[in-house]
């Protein structure tokens, strides 16, 4: 206990000297503005996570376990919160807010309140859907924030717009989906935070990349108390931390130009990056209409069920830490993927994203394989508890 307190209170102190004037006049002199926006974001998220635990557990901000959760023991949330806070006062000290910045600033934070609300006090799927719609609509709007899949026709924002609501909210989802397993989603999130930025800074988008490199510094701040090497999560982020990262990072991916060679390729980096979201949402909502799991689109929205990805891995017999592995490598992959095209002509493109379609099929197998895997429902918990006995 006592090295904790210590180790804490060094962490404390190197956040107070990254916050003294003169140290970021240092680094933003010497062109190192991305490296101090890491570094503060970082400590930020990693010095206040304790507390958010402590917070949570003085207000009874708890997940408690059931059947299509994995973790077996009430564990406080509000991580979210210490990502949220560790990111938005790092972007502030940095001083430099361009106006698509302070959009996704603006509407990430609205996200952010909407998922405490619901770590709080539990709200509605369809209220939740209807107000993720007009955030994402008001981002769009106000912010001119838009997938271009199509322009120069009359009609073309009538496709452009839904298609963008449809992007940020099903990547916020997404996200939030994913966060049934110590580290994953905040491990992916770091994955994809990485590549939007290295993509950014090669695009000469600093603005673009600072926001990646915050987003990621919050991320992996969090992550030593959410996936540990022995033992489980501290605490976990809630939907205010998963819906916040993927709401930020969703209109971050729409927010810039991410190549100089064609629109077609710009429009495929960021589809590569969030390549395993993507086909988890879309693998398991038609999984679900097809087994007649759900029957429209509230069905879908209060359909719950162990058959995400991780799932499955689960099932075929990977821990917990060996799951989050197997993603986060398959992510990083077809991150690389979307380094490759950026700067290649539309046939280099298409070849970069068959690659990225091999390693999808290998993730289809592995879901397939999974569904036959999964356990009857009066032994899931059993199977849940002698794999947490392994950890």
């Amino acid at each position: 206990m006592k090295t904790k307190i210590i180790w804490h209170t060094f962490i404390g102190i190197c956040l107070c000297f990254f916050l003294c004037p003169w140290i970021r006049r240092l680094f933003f002199n010497g062109g190192l503005r991305w490296q101090y926006l890491l570094f503060l974001s970082f400590l930020f998220a990693y010095f206040l996570t304790p507390f958010c635990r402590q917070l949570a557990l003085r207000f009874n901000i708890l997940d408690n376990p059931d059947w299509r959760k994995i973790h077996d023991r009430p564990t406080p949330l509000l991580g979210g919160l210490a990502v949220y806070l560790g990111f938005s006062v790092s972007l502030l000290v940095n001083g430099v807010f361009l106006p698509d910045m302070k959009i996704l600033l603006f509407g990430a934070t609205l996200i952010f309140l909407m998922g405490l609300w619901d770590d709080i006090r539990p709200v509605s799927a369809t209220l939740k859907l209807i107000l993720q719609i007009l955030i994402s609509l008001l981002v769009i709007v106000w912010g001119e924030i838009h997938i271009t899949l199509f322009y120069g026709k009359p009609w073309a924002p009538v496709i452009n717009i839904p298609l963008t609501v449809l992007w940020i909210v099903g990547l916020t989802n997404a996200l939030n989906f994913f966060d049934g397993i110590d580290g994953l989603a905040s491990g992916i999130s770091v994955v994809i935070a990485l590549f939007l930025g290295l993509i950014a800074f090669k695009t000469d988008q600093p603005a673009l990349g600072w926001v990646a490199v915050t987003l990621l510094g919050a991320s992996a701040g969090f992550i030593p108390y959410n996936f540990r090497i022995r033992g489980s999560a501290l605490l976990f982020l809630g939907d205010a931390g998963s819906t916040f990262l993927g709401f930020s990072l969703a209109v971050l991916a729409i927010s810039g130009e991410w190549s100089d060679t064609s629109h077609f390729v710009s429009f495929t980096a960021p589809i590569l990056i969030f390549s395993i979201l993507i086909f988890d949402m879309v693998y398991v909502n038609f999984s679900r209409i097809i087994n007649r799991k759900a029957e429209n689109l509230l069905g879908l929205l209060t359909c719950v069920n162990k058959d995400h990805l991780h799932h499955r891995l689960l099932f075929l017999g990977f821990t917990r830490k060996e799951t989050v592995f197997v993603i986060l490598t398959m992510s990083t992959c077809l991150g690389f993927s979307a380094l490759i095209v950026m700067n290649q002509k539309i046939l280099e493109a298409v070849l970069g994203l068959f690659q990225a379609i091999l390693i999808i099929i290998l993730i289809v197998s592995l879901m397939l394989k999974g569904r036959d895997r999964i356990p009857p429902e009066g032994d899931r918990r059993l199977r849940s508890r002698r794999r947490a006995d392994r950890m």
